[in-house]
């Protein structure tokens, strides 16, 4: 059996130091204010601190970051995609809180959550906990296209329901 020779990871400073342009433009292109550049350069340079171990010399070490980087990115865009959407569930229910205090808006989704057949009641709980549509498929048993088509069937209900 050969022996392969595990070659050292790359410095994790020097690394930063000489490809920073390249977390700097992606995050640039993915952000729309200083906050959030900043927010999304630390997440990526986390990620490459924490996949480093991994690089392997056979690729070039600026297509590897910039794979990196974008994949951050991406997912970041993704998860404040998913975070508008659940805005929009939670702008649909009626104020019944004082200001300064608790709305309620959570009691009342959970109990029209609660009132849902099992079927649906585990969609809204996966889609609330923001699994990706494919995930919830996969641990429900419906196709990603099912999932979306019942997750916005439900929104649509709920927002009459409350009117």
């Amino acid at each position: 059996m050969p022996n392969k020779a595990k070659h050292p990871a790359p410095d994790f400073e020097t690394v930063l130091q000489q490809h920073r342009g390249i977390i700097f433009k992606v995050a640039r292109l993915y952000t729309r204010n200083e906050a959030d550049f900043e927010d999304l350069v630390q997440d990526i340079s986390i990620q490459i601190w924490q996949s480093l171990g991994n690089y392997k010399p056979a690729y070039a070490l600026s297509t590897w970051l910039y794979r990196i980087a974008l994949n951050v990115s991406i997912d970041r865009l993704r998860r404040e995609e998913r975070r508008q959407r659940h805005q929009e569930v939670f702008e649909a229910l009626p104020h019944t809180g004082q200001p300064g205090q608790p709305s309620g808006r959570s009691e009342q989704l959970y109990r029209w959550v609660q009132a849902l057949p099992p079927l649906e009641r585990a969609l809204m709980l996966l889609y609330l906990e923001d699994y990706p549509h494919g995930e919830i498929g996969e641990m429900l048993g419906i196709s990603k296209s099912n999932v979306g088509t019942k997750i916005s069937r439900l929104k649509q209900r709920l927002k009459k329901e409350l009117k």
